[in-house]
C-alpha cells in the first residue's frame, strides 16, 4: 500500500518518503529515453557523394590535383550557385572530413584486396608456365646422352 505522505523515523531523524524527485514518472521506461541524435540527422545525398568521389579520385590520380575538405566544400558551394545542387544538400567541412576518412579506408581496403587477387592469379599462372618449362628442359643433374 502506498501512502502519499509517509514519515519514517530512523536514528531519531525524520525522513519523508514523498521527497521531490527530479524526474517525472516513467522516466526510465525505454519508450521515454532520449538518446540524442545518434543515427538520425541529415545524410549525404547520392549526388553529393558522386561529386566527393570525383574530387577524391582526382587527387589519387595526380597529387597536384588533390582537394582538401575545404576546397571540396567550396566546389560544392559553386555547384549549388550554378543550380546543380541545393544549398541544403551541401555537407559541412567536418562532415566531409569524416566522409574522406571512411571512404579512403574503404578505398585502400578494396585496392589491397584487388592487388592480392591479381598477385595470386599471377603466381598461379607463373607456376603453371614454370611447370610446363620444367617438363621441356632436362634437370641439370641428369646426364645428357
Amino acid at each position: 500500500m502506498f501512502y502519499s505522505r509517509l514519515v519514517k523515523i530512523l536514528n531519531n531523524e525524520f525522513y519523508s518518503l514523498d521527497q521531490e524527485f527530479p524526474h517525472n514518472k516513467g522516466w526510465a521506461l525505454k519508450e521515454n529515453l532520449k538518446l540524442g541524435n545518434k543515427g538520425g540527422g541529415k545524410r549525404i545525398t547520392k549526388k553529393v557523394v558522386q561529386y566527393l568521389q570525383g574530387f577524391f579520385l582526382a587527387g589519387n590520380l595526380r597529387a597536384a590535383d588533390r582537394y582538401s575538405p575545404e576546397s571540396m566544400h567550396t566546389c560544392l558551394e559553386e555547384l549549388a550557385a550554378e543550380g546543380e545542387l541545393n544549398l541544403e544538400e551541401i555537407p559541412t567541412v567536418k562532415t566531409i572530413k569524416g566522409w574522406i576518412g571512411r571512404y579512403s579506408s574503404n578505398f585502400k581496403k578494396e585496392a589491397s584486396e584487388i592487388a592480392l587477387v591479381k598477385n595470386m592469379e599471377n603466381n598461379q599462372s607463373t607456376t603453371v608456365t614454370e611447370g610446363n618449362i620444367s617438363q621441356k628442359r632436362p634437370n641439370k643433374r641428369q646426364k645428357k646422352g
